[in-house]
């Protein structure tokens, strides 16, 4: 096989390394398998300077190596799907933005300029997924909403502030996640909607970006049990060739989501499923983790080129569009960001205090019978909540968790209790019920997904004392709410949504609507 279709190839193949600089893994990938594009998690970015020494010397890498600049890609969604949190980069999520019915290009160009500034050309967001679940574990509050016109109203806006700034965006998770059961990092989620439904709804906010100008896409590792019964979509020729380019037009790039993924690796193995997924009409497939899934991958792809199943037209039809859109967003010579210029973009107040108001003007009121009044006058309040975690199976920990109950209680004064995510021991639940205090406030994170988090709902509600509930993530867990005196939704577990809802709670002043109807 010539050079030339591997290097083609590996600018179909988009990887994640482990550390916060150019490590051995990330020069091999580019050494060996021609890798031209990469993509960073919170693993990998810690200060201003680090950050922008890192992506320039990515760039150099991979333009060293193949002639071209790489897309350096990250999730930069909002809310608790922040990889870069400094300053203006912590944006509000989509439910708060939506919650706050605030304007989202405003967050799209703020958005941009926060990653360009350090080097991150291309942001795997907006997520265009309609969350018509509930039960969904993997979207829920990164959804805009639960209807077609608030995902178009809202993720659509921040596409244009994104496209304004003319960073990469990559919409997803095509054909649209919002509406299953079940966590594609773990296993594949089926969505049984008829064809009819899913065009109404599922597609529409896809063809109304692709009408915008989106150039490129994300898929999602979905089954769409009545349109392609045998393939999930990043699979399934009829969805990502038939359908996208046929029906509905699109001429960008698509990019997997993390092939790694349950979804994908379980049923069918990395290497089939890197042929599969290019048969099926993807451009860059895309590895979060691991040197030896792009090994695979790669391997796999030259085998399927030599033996005539991957024809070379194949390949040269995505080597086409990638370099189309490299050469579109400037990225045929490596880049250089400037520390200083990022730290001022970064840092600068107006971005921020604009970042800051959306948070606030997100929090709702969902219901109060006198505990606002209660919390305001208590003289030994308890605050309750587990620390922030990770919401996605490519997420990593690398982040400072968020402590509410801490945070309240530096506010407020009184005692303050982190709780574990799933729940406490019998040892921990006497201990609760002991407690002293004449008003609880009690954070939950998700907690329809978790007995453990319930469990302790139950016991602060069969207390006499008044309790007020926080929902520091999808407002879904209402409806697990038997009795409080208040309840609050802030859409989000982040330091700003924390403040927020901590300003709320003094000034007794609500702004938000909820954007989804709730069980």
């Amino acid at each position: 096989m010539v050079d030339e279709i591997r290097l083609k190839i590996g600018q179909m193949l988009m990887a994640g390394f482990p550390p916060p600089e150019v490590d051995a893994q990330a020069r091999w990938l580019t050494g060996e398998y021609y890798v031209g594009n990469f993509v960073l998690f919170a693993r990998n970015i810690g200060t201003v300077q680090q950050t922008c020494e890192m992506c320039g010397a990515l760039s150099r890498l991979v333009w060293d190596q193949t002639g071209l600049a790489p897309l350096i890609a990250a999730d930069q969604e909002g809310g608790v799907v922040c990889r870069l949190c400094e300053g203006v980069a912590l944006l509000p999520g989509p439910m708060a933005i939506a919650a706050a019915d605030a304007d989202a290009s405003v967050v799209g160009r703020n958005c941009a300029d926060a990653l360009a500034a350090v080097g991150i050309n291309a942001n795997l967001a907006p997520v265009l997924d309609v969350n018509r679940d509930p039960m969904n574990p993997i979207i829920g509050a990164r959804a805009y909403g639960d209807t077609v016109q608030a995902v178009q109203k809202f993720g659509l806006g921040m596409l244009a502030g994104l496209r304004e700034r003319e960073l990469l965006a990559a919409v997803k998770h095509f054909p649209g996640h919002g509406n299953v059961k079940t966590d594609s990092h773990l296993q594949m989620p089926c969505n049984e909607a008829a064809e009819e439904e899913l065009r109404a709804v599922d597609f529409a906010p896809f063809q109304a970006a692709f009408s915008q100008g989106a150039d490129a896409l994300m898929t999602g590792h979905v089954c769409l049990r009545n349109y392609d019964p045998e393939f999930p979509a990043t699979l399934s020729h009829k969805i990502m060739t038939d359908l996208l380019r046929g029906v509905m037009g699109f001429q960008g790039i698509a990019i997997t989501d993390c092939m790694e993924m349950g979804a994908i690796s379980t049923a069918y193995g990395i290497g089939e499923g890197a042929v599969l997924a290019v048969e099926a009409g993807c451009d860059i497939l895309c590895f979060s983790h691991t040197y030896e899934a792009v090994a695979q991958a790669a391997q796999a792809l030259y085998a399927a080129v030599e033996s005539g199943r991957i024809t070379p037209e194949r390949i040269d039809r995505s080597y086409e569009r990638i370099l189309r859109v490299k050469r579109k967003y400037n990225l045929l010579r490596p880049s250089a960001p400037s520390v200083e210029k990022a730290r001022s973009i970064l840092y600068d107040p107006v971005r921020r205090e604009q970042h800051r108001r959306i948070s606030r003007r997100s929090i709702t009121l969902l219901s109060d019978t006198g505990g606002l009044a209660r919390l305001k006058q208590a003289k030994h309040p308890a605050f309750f909540a587990p620390a922030s975690l990770a919401l996605t199976g490519n997420e990593d920990q690398e982040k400072p968790p968020t402590y509410f109950s801490r945070m309240a209680a530096e506010r407020y004064g009184g005692k303050w209790t982190v709780l574990p995510l799933d729940g406490l021991d019998d040892a921990a639940d006497g201990a609760l019920r002991a407690q002293e205090y004449d008003v609880a406030v009690l954070g939950l994170y998700n907690a329809r997904f978790r007995p453990g988090q319930q469990r302790i709902l139950r016991i602060l509600e069969e207390q006499s004392r008044p309790l007020v509930v926080v929902m520091l993530g999808a407002p879904y867990d209402a409806a697990l709410i038997c009795r409080a005196d208040a309840v609050i939704a802030a859409y989000e577990y982040t330091p700003m949504s924390v403040c927020a809802v901590l300003d709320a709670l003094e000034e007794n002043n609500f702004e938000g609507t909820p954007p989804v109807r709730m069980m």
